[in-house]
């Protein structure tokens, strides 16, 4: 075990990752012009309901409409305290189960940047294939040193659950995103995957995060903070059930 110093050190360091999350989600609203989208969006959804509103004018049955639901742009409580909270909170687990070594960095990493997913889903509904892509190839690259990986079982895993989830897009016409999709991959090479039970980290990592997001889920409903048909961003529990694997170990 490291010593409480170390671990109190890797805590602080996690919560100023988690804290330059926010000034990445921040920084990646604007390079990728989302709020420039969601206002042409905006503009088009209101001339869709004032044509409705004409079409009921003219004696047609109109058409029930929700009102829109803007989304969040700049610094919100999500990067103020969530992603620094969960930075912290991951780090310091980790430098409290792993000694210090190669293999706890690469796994820092990988929180890092699950952390960021999970704050720029939460918050837009979408992941970045400006962070999936190249995670998904330093993963790749990074298994050889990377405890209970090969660089075989990260492809394996990387392939087979992009290719899961991409199926499942396709038979839920597209209530699982492509963006998980390609965020499974990043999960499957991270945790790996492979003939023999000592490689099916990915398939452990995609139970846990169904499970997770099902418990979850349920409790939203039944607390009534969400409806059936509001969409929940399934990218955070993909996260969960990835950092939870990572951490119990190959």
């Amino acid at each position: 075990m490291n010593p409480p110093l170390v671990i109190a050190g890797v805590t602080i360091a996690g919560g100023l990752v988690g804290l330059g999350s926010g000034w990445l989600t921040v920084g990646l609203e604007r390079f990728e012009r989302l709020e420039d989208e969601e206002r042409q969006e905006r503009l088009d959804y209101e001339r869709d309901i004032a044509e409705e509103l004409s079409r009921a004018a003219a004696g047609e049955e109109p058409v029930a409409a929700r009102p829109w639901a803007g989304e969040r742009y700049g610094w919100t409580w999500l990067e103020r305290w969530l992603s620094p909270a969960l930075g912290a909170i991951g780090f310091g687990a980790f430098a409290a189960h792993e000694q210090f070594g190669t293999g706890l960095v690469i796994h820092l990493m990988w929180l890092a940047i699950f952390v960021h997913v999970v704050d720029f889903d939460l918050k837009h509904r979408l992941i970045l294939n400006v962070i999936t892509y190249p995670s998904v190839l330093a993963a790749v690259v990074l298994s050889a040193w990377s405890p209970g990986l090969t660089v075989t079982s990260a492809i394996i895993g990387a392939v087979g659950v992009a290719a899961f989830f991409f199926v499942q897009n396709l038979v839920s016409r597209g209530s699982i995103g492509l963006g998980d999709a390609k965020l499974g991959g990043l999960v499957g090479a991270v945790t790996g995957a492979g003939p023999t039970s000592a490689h099916l980290g990915a398939v452990y990592a995609v139970i846990a995060g169904v499970f997770i997001g099902g418990a979850t889920a349920l409790v939203l409903l039944v607390t009534r903070v969400r409806r059936l048909k509001d969409p929940i961003p399934y990218g955070p529990f993909l996260c969960a059930g990835a950092a939870l694997i990572l951490y119990l170990g190959p």
